[in-house]
């Protein structure tokens, strides 16, 4: 049990009804100018990379799955209008299915890809303001980063995708604020989200396309469970700290700090801390990808001079981006090369960058790409400072005898190495561009950056359509 965040209660609060005490009465102004602005180029970068993805064949998938249109609620490229739940499923897993999406680091979750879709399906659905849409946001960053973070990459090391699992929670809360539901019925709501949260890493035995969609399955358990709150449904108000609860259960006793799920809780806003993708592929990967292009620019290095490169890495990273060895030397989907560092560390060697079409079927039987990716080999690095940050460290020989090396101990994106905004609406720029017109791409940027003036956010939707 934790202390009440309200300094007329006397009796200790658990972390739900501390959250959704907090949540209950958090308003736009109490809301700091800065992570207003941070709010904005989050929903901008969320739909652009939804965008992007609208036409990949996933996509299609997800979008043939949903049950008949004729809800109130937007799926972004269609223009069809779903349910908010069956919206935000889709919506969720077009955010995060080129993994291009936003990450905290402590916490390993892709916080945009389940708070975005949840915000936009409930926020079209009720017709909220543009203000009402940015707080219930700023609620479900500020709660899902802090739930992450309470267990610090142990559901990684457990198996679960912790955005799929925290993200959940972080969905009901921002459903029942654009829901108008009380205290109660958000504490309510965070307990019946406990018993869907889901999310498993087993993906990684063949590169299947299942992990896309933790964040919109998150966004729609989190709007089912606030729809079920709203109805006098109940739940446990110790989902998260109780015997069976989340991280009993999830993580294991011992393996959690409980006063981190709610240290700063509206004193420290961690939204802007939330670290951007510069490529779409893990993000593990990305400082040594930047640690390639470095020694590459700085050195003049050329593919044939290289002997091998090894990659210093955290043991808890190696699971997902080195490991088994075979599978990442030789992917078998496109997913798959995304999650492995040998690929992406070769393919940003051969073509001196990691984008969109890195992960194309000709690269992924690229004998340049292959045949280097098999000289990139991993060693443990006991320094390295995982998971508050995502560092990188790789080391060149050459046949020459020459040895390189270059470090990062940011991750570039986040708060300790940030890329400027200009950079964020770039990004939008290109991403919309594969699915938009110019002049469209235009609108809805500067549709965007106007939300918070938004008396209704259905003003919006319109404009979420491919042209």
């Amino acid at each position: 049990m934790i202390r009440s965040l309200s300094p007329r209660a006397t009796a200790p609060f658990t972390i739900a009804q501390a959250y959704a005490s907090w949540g209950s009465a958090l308003s736009f102004d109490d809301v700091p100018g800065d992570v207003v602005r941070d709010a904005h180029l989050r929903f901008l970068d969320s739909i652009g990379v939804a965008l992007a993805c609208f036409g990949e064949e996933f996509a299609r998938a997800v979008v043939a799955s949903l049950l008949a249109p004729g809800g109130r609620s937007t799926v972004i490229g269609s223009g069809v209008k779903f349910s908010e739940a069956d919206a935000a499923f889709a919506n969720g897993t077009f955010i995060h299915g080129l993994d291009f999406d936003d990450t905290h680091t402590t916490a390993i979750v892709h916080a945009s890809a389940c708070i975005v879709p949840t915000a936009l399906g409930v926020g079209e659905s009720v017709g909220a303001s543009g203000q009402d849409v940015l707080t219930a946001a700023v609620l479900g960053w500020e709660t899902v980063v802090r739930i992450g973070a309470a267990a610090a990459g142990r559901f990684h090391d457990r198996g679960f995708h912790a955005s799929g699992v925290a993200g959940a929670f972080a969905a009901a809360l921002v459903a029942g604020k654009l829901y108008g539901l009380n205290a109660d019925q958000l504490t309510n709501a965070l307990g019946i989200v406990g018993s869907q949260a889901a999310g498993i890493f087993e993906y990684l035995a063949d590169g299947s396309w299942v992990k896309r969609i933790h964040p919109g399955w998150a966004a729609h358990c989190g709007i089912y469970a606030a729809r079920m709150a709203r109805a006098g449904f109940t739940g446990p108000k110790s989902v998260f700290e109780g015997r069976f609860g989340l991280y009993n259960t999830h993580v294991g006793e011992g393996n959690y700090d409980l006063d981190t799920a709610v240290a700063g809780l509206g004193s420290t806003w961690e939204t802007p801390r939330i670290s951007y993708k510069p490529y779409p592929c893990c993000h593990y990967n990305h400082a040594f990808l930047d640690c390639v292009a470095n020694v590459q620019r700085d050195a003049s290095l050329r593919t044939q001079d290289i002997a091998r490169i090894i990659c210093h890495i955290s043991e808890r990273q190696i699971p997902i981006v080195c490991e088994p060895v075979a599978a990442k030397l030789r992917p078998r989907t496109d997913y798959d090369a995304k999650f492995s560092l040998q690929f992406c560390v070769a393919a940003m060697l051969v073509h001196g960058r990691v984008d969109m079409m890195t992960f194309s079927e000709e690269n992924l039987r690229s004998a340049d790409i292959l045949e280097l990716a098999a000289k990139v080999e991993y060693r443990v690095d006991p320094a390295s400072r995982f998971p508050a940050t995502f560092p990188g460290r790789i080391t060149v020989e050459t046949v020459d005898g020459t040895t390189l090396e270059a470090a990062q101990d940011f991750n570039r994106g986040g708060p300790d190495l940030p890329i400027a905004a200009a950079e964020i609406e770039e990004k939008f720029r290109r991403n919309a561009a594969l699915a938009c017109s110019p002049e469209h791409v235009q609108k809805l940027l500067e549709a965007i950056e106007r939300l918070d003036r938004l008396d209704d956010v259905r003003g919006l939707a319109p404009l979420l359509a491919v042209r």
